[in-house]
C-alpha cells in the first residue's frame, strides 16, 4: 500500500505542476505511466496465483490494487489531453500488458484506451500505422 500510495502522489504533482502546455514534462509522465504499470503486472499482486484462500485474505485486507493502480492510469491518459499523441507508439505496449492481467473490470477501463490512442492518431496523423504496428 505504500508504494501504491507514492505513486499516487506522484500522479498529483504531474496532474498539479506538469499538465499545462508550459510546464509539460514529457519524461516525467513517461516515467509515471511505466512505474504504474510495472507495479500493476507485478508477480506478487497477480492474485490468480493464490490459493482462493489466501486470495479472499488478501481481497479483505488490501483489495485489489491492481484495479486501483489500473483505473489510476487510465484517469491519468485521460487528463493528458493535446499531449496523448507524444505517447504513441511508446505507450501500446504497456497499456496492452494491463490488459492481459485477468481481471475483469481492469480490462473494462483498460481496453478503451486503445480506441483512443487510435482516434489520436488518426487525429493527428490520418492513419493508424503508429498504434497498429505496436499491436
Amino acid at each position: 500500500r505504500v508504494f501504491l500510495r507514492a505513486i499516487n502522489q506522484y500522479a498529483d504533482m504531474l496532474n498539479k505542476k506538469f499538465l499545462d502546455q508550459a510546464n509539460f514534462e514529457l519524461q516525467l509522465w513517461n516515467n509515471y505511466f511505466h512505474l504504474a504499470v510495472a507495479f500493476l503486472t507485478q508477480e506478487s499482486l497477480q492474485l490468480e496465483n493464490f490459493s482462493s484462500a489466501k486470495r479472499a485474505k488478501i481481497l479483505n485486507k488490501y483489495g485489489d490494487m491492481r484495479r486501483q493502480i489500473g483505473f489510476e492510469i487510465r484517469d491519468m491518459w485521460y487528463n493528458l489531453g493535446q499531449h496523448k499523441i507524444k505517447f504513441i507508439p511508446e505507450m501500446v505496449g504497456p497499456i496492452l500488458e494491463m490488459t492481459l492481467i485477468p481481471e475483469t473490470e481492469l480490462r473494462k477501463a483498460t481496453i478503451p484506451i486503445f480506441f483512443d490512442m487510435m482516434q489520436c492518431e488518426f487525429h493527428s496523423t490520418r492513419s493508424f500505422q503508429m498504434v497498429s504496428s505496436k499491436l
